[in-house]
């Protein structure tokens, strides 16, 4: 039978390729080419009727039954307002919405929930943002009633613990410390605040002080104040039973009692921004972001349909008239593209923005406000329209394939008080936009008059000066404040300087002395080193040149593979797999590492502002006497000196293995002798408690020759 059946398979192989290449065949492929076909317009999204009821207590339920698969989900939705954040708290209403989920409640810690959630395929989870809350869950069927019923515990009675709390710190702490890397967030940012103003709520910011301040009180404050049943929507969609649903949510919602029914504060409206250019100083970059940007409009508005087609067909996408007239044509741009400004909650912000050169930035800006300002005269070519409605329209399709989409906007829609057809009416309106009523739109909500233009780079860079583009040029400050020093050290007096200056001092002596350190010009060191992170442990081995102070490379060898890092004097570079890349920040850490290396303490005691603290610290059951050094660029920089006078530890404010702020700790142990210095050949690194690394100095070669090109950039693998 086997080799019947291949015989068959073989033949009917063989007069398939004979239709192939018949002249019938021929025929018919000129007959249907693919180029002339067209394509049926889609249809509108099909909007399911789900069931809509209020609770007693004000919850406003919609049901929506799906038999096709044995999985629950829902998500509750609470109006919040930014009014109820204190401009000293920044940060709170993130924290809060984390917390609530992380910390569970009194009878189930959140680590609980995780293993729990983990062991039955279920999630539950909270968050706050400007305008609200919300909450969801996800589950089988089957465990339907008890995940429901963990999910109204959390939501009702979190407990906010201080682990938690301080865990979710982290996490916004490194959040600020990394919100200058990219450009696109930066020039968002910018643009927002020169928009609504700094001082706005929309506007403001998480600062390292803001998140500090929050205490587990202003986490139960907010929660009590947002999480209300009267602000509550929910909505439930999937394999349930609707009588049996609204049976369960009475037993875990139905005994909340209402709160106060006070009006949540409507979100503040700026007024018109004045244009201007405003420029924000980013040195450490090799292009340059451009944003021209007014107050947008509601969502609600009668021009939002005409809108969303108009954004379409400046920025979004590559056949965009952006795209096309500033890369593609001038090729100026790396990347391009358009927010119409709309919001649901409140105006949004109209953005067109660019990513060029930086010696092309401000011809960018100019061809930037001439084709946004060409869009409110003239109407959009028929097949820019075409290509731009058509996405428009197949996105919203794609966005709502799934009933529980629907449904979950439509719960979104009785938060906002936007009535709940209005997806039905926004598809409507779709149908009849065209190129007039586009160009109409433009013209009532894009104000070229209003323009503030948001530039970001290098100026020195630029192709021309930045008061050439006639207007109004306001300077941006973007740096990222510290976080308060923790040091508590009182103030510097003479005697206090003098006694902390003759610590460092002493240790340099027992280390060999300042001449015997002043000598070392270079260095060549080999380590073993061990490195902790989020639980796992990597081994390693190093090679670190460094010609100080501003040339060096670190080679790393790992069981993956091999990567090196190096500044050249003027930049610096990573290299690893055959991939190199820029590295604009190496130089400045470099700086830091060098003015904290015990080449710079010990050669030059003098140059540092050192002052002894009043009382002595234990560490490791060995009393150490404790200076701080004074810098600008290390904060709480502490030396822990040994009863011996050798420098045992060093503390100070660094950046943490995740980016964010942390308390970082050097032990120094094993000193022995290398050339006419003693050198600690064992140290161990601590950030905010927890080890990152451990090392072993294999061996030291002190004043080697280390030419030029041992620091240039390698060229990357073909």
């Amino acid at each position: 039978m086997t080799t019947a059946r291949t015989m068959f398979r073989v033949a009917l192989l063989g007069l398939l390729a004979m239709v192939a290449v018949s002249p019938a065949r021929a025929q018919d492929d000129a007959k249907f080419d693919p180029k002339k076909l067209t394509t049926p317009a889609l249809r509108r999204v099909q909007v399911p009727q789900p069931e809509r009821y209020v609770m007693p207590n004000g919850i406003v339920v919609f049901l929506l039954e799906s038999h096709d698969l044995p999985v629950v989900r829902a998500r509750a939705l609470f109006k919040s307002s930014p009014l109820w954040i204190p401009a000293e708290k920044v940060g709170l209403s993130d924290l809060t919405g984390e917390v609530i989920r992380s910390g569970g409640s009194a009878a189930h810690s959140g680590d609980w929930l995780d293993d729990r959630m983990a062991a039955i395929g279920a999630s539950i989870s909270t968050s706050i943002s400007a305008d609200q809350a919300s909450g969801g869950f996800r589950c089988l069927t089957d465990n339907t009633g008890e995940v429901l019923s963990l999910f109204a515990e959390v939501m009702r009675a979190p407990v906010f613990p201080a682990d938690k709390i301080e865990l979710s710190k982290v996490g916004l702490r490194q959040g600020i410390a990394s919100r200058n890397d990219e450009m696109i967030p930066i020039l968002i940012r910018v643009s927002t605040e020169s928009v609504y103003g700094k001082d706005n709520p929309y506007a403001r910011k998480p600062e390292y002080a803001t998140v500090e301040a929050i205490a587990q009180e202003d986490c139960q404050k907010l929660h009590a104040r947002v999480f209300q049943p009267n602000r509550m929507v929910l909505a439930v969609y999937g394999d349930f039973k609707s009588a049996e649903m609204k049976k369960l949510l009475a037993e875990k919602f139905g005994d909340w009692k209402r709160g106060d029914d006070a009006v949540v504060p409507p979100p503040p409206v700026p007024g018109v921004a004045k244009p201007r250019l405003v420029f924000a100083p980013k040195e450490d970059v090799t292009q340059a972001g451009i944003i021209i940007s007014h107050l947008g409009f509601r969502a609600d508005d009668p021009d939002y349909a005409s809108m969303t087609v108009f954004e379409m067909a400046l920025g979004g996408g590559f056949q965009s008239r952006l795209v096309n007239k500033i890369r593609t044509e001038r090729g100026l741009a790396y990347a391009a593209g358009a927010s119409a400004g709309a919001d649901y909650a409140r105006p949004g912000v109209f953005m067109a923005y660019s990513l060029t050169r930086t010696d092309s930035a401000l011809t960018a800006l100019d061809l930037l406000r001439q084709e946004t300002t060409r869009v409110t005269e003239a109407p959009f070519t028929d097949a820019e329209l075409k290509v731009a409605k058509e996405s428009v329209v197949n996105g919203l399709v794609f966005s709502f394939a799934e009933p529980s989409a629907i449904l979950f906007r439509s719960s979104y829609f009785e938060l906002t008080g936007y009535p709940l057809d209005f997806l039905e009416r926004y598809q409507k309106a779709l149908e009849g936009v065209n190129a007039a009523t586009v160009l109409e739109a433009a013209k009532r909500k894009i104000h070229p008059d209003r323009f503030v233009a948001i530039v970001v780079g290098k100026e020195k860079e630029f192709e021309k000066p930045l008061e050439s583009m006639g207007l109004a040029v306001e300077r941006a400050d973007i740096s990222i404040p510290p976080p308060a020093s923790k040091v508590a050290a009182g103030e510097a007096s003479p005697a206090a300087l003098a006694k902390g200056q003759a610590l460092l001092v002493k240790a340099a002596g027992v280390a060999g002395g300042s001449p015997a350190w002043a000598a070392i010009k270079s260095v060549r060191m080999e380590r073993d080193e061990n490195v902790t992170m989020q639980g796992q442990s990597m081994a390693m081995t190093s090679v670190r040149q460094w010609r100080m102070p501003d040339h060096y490379v670190a080679a790393r060898k790992l069981a993956m593979g091999e990567f090196t890092q190096g500044y050249d004097g003027t930049s610096g570079w990573m290299a690893a797999m055959g991939q190199v890349q820029d590295q604009p920040k190496v130089g400045e850490e470099l700086k830091k590492q060098y003015e904290r290396s015990l080449f710079r303490l010990f050669a030059e005691p003098g140059a540092f502002q050192v002052q002894a603290l009043d009382e002595p610290k234990t560490v490791d059951g060995v009393t150490c006497s404790v200076a701080l050094i004074k810098s600008e660029s290390t904060r709480d920089w502490l030396l822990y000196f040994a009863p011996d006078g050798a420098l045992a530890r060093m503390e100070y404010m660094g950046e943490g293995m995740n980016g964010g702020p942390a308390r970082t700790v050097e032990i120094y142990g094993d000193w022995k002798p290398v050339g006419g210095v003693q050198y600690p050949h064992s140290e161990k690194t601590l950030m905010d408690d927890k080890p990152v690394m451990e090392a072993k100095l294999t061996r030291m070669e002190l004043n080697p020759t280390l030419a030029d090109d041992l620091f240039k950039k390698p060229a990357a693998a073909k």
